[in-house]
């Protein structure tokens, strides 16, 4: 798991995710990337 290997917790994973979503919302690579992924995935 992503938290494991990155020794967070799942919580900790969850908001820097949900951050991350904000910060980069109108970054065109961003956009592309985010795309591709099912719309439920959580970034």
């Amino acid at each position: 798991m992503v938290s494991n290997s990155l020794d967070m917790k799942l919580d900790e994973l969850l908001r820097t995710l949900k951050r991350m979503t904000k910060d980069y919302a109108y970054d065109a690579e961003y956009q592309k990337l985010r795309a591709e992924l099912p719309p439920d995935w959580p970034l």
